[in-house]
């Protein structure tokens, strides 16, 4: 799970025109890996399930707040509802807190893995 702060950047809109945008890499992260996008405040839950395409893409960004060194492209394979995994629903599988890349409890994983299937049907 990686977090998104739609202060920094429009998540919500990023995948309107394509399937395929890059993202700040995050370390041990490799091609093929799944990555659930977890978007900040105001929405504050799991909205987009997307595959790692490509990583070490060297990049150049620094900002206030933020270095960027490497990113990744990502490919959106599907969405969720804003209100389906909100940060209170993802308490009952025992994440509290979202501040940086972290790995999905394993009961979550498949919860979102059977309703990313069930959406495609």
């Amino acid at each position: 799970m990686i977090p998104a702060n739609p202060s920094y950047f429009d998540i919500m809109n990023a995948f309107n025109d394509t399937d395929n945008i890059i993202w700040k890499q995050s370390t041990k992260i490799k091609p093929g890996d799944i990555v659930f996008m977890y978007v900040g405040s105001p929405i504050s839950a799991i909205i987009h399930q997307c595959k790692v395409l490509e990583v070490n893409i060297p990049y150049d960004y620094q900002g206030k707040n933020l270095k960027i060194t490497h990113v990744m492209r990502i490919q959106r394979i599907a969405s969720y509802p804003k209100n389906e995994y909100t940060f209170k629903k993802l308490a009952d599988y025992d994440v509290r807190a979202i501040r940086g890349p972290r790995h999905v409890p394993e009961k979550l994983l498949k919860d979102l893995l059977k309703r990313q299937k069930a959406s495609s049907h």
